[in-house]
């Protein structure tokens, strides 16, 4: 038995802030869900920085500073190199 439920009631028990926290507290309590997640946002912010060049460039700049990034570099530039 299905029902057909419309995009109004929906919003409107996403509009009931209790329920809404109850839904998050449980999202983020299982790791599954919360690994879908992480992982649909990785997607979504890579999308964005792929068409955003000055968030790159920030990117690029903040990597380009790390000490462990640059030994990154060289470890993959060798491996590069010895392939």
């Amino acid at each position: 038995m299905g029902f057909d439920i419309s995009k109004n009631d929906l919003l409107k028990l996403l509009k009931d802030e209790t329920l809404a926290d109850e839904v998050v507290k449980k999202v983020i309590e299982d790791p599954d869900v919360l690994a879908d997640l992480a992982e649909d946002l990785a997607d979504e912010i890579a999308d964005y920085l792929e068409d955003d060049p000055s968030i790159r460039q920030k990117l690029i700049d903040a990597a380009i500073g790390s000490p462990d990034f640059r030994k990154r570099i060289i470890n993959e530039l060798a491996d590069e190199l010895g392939d």
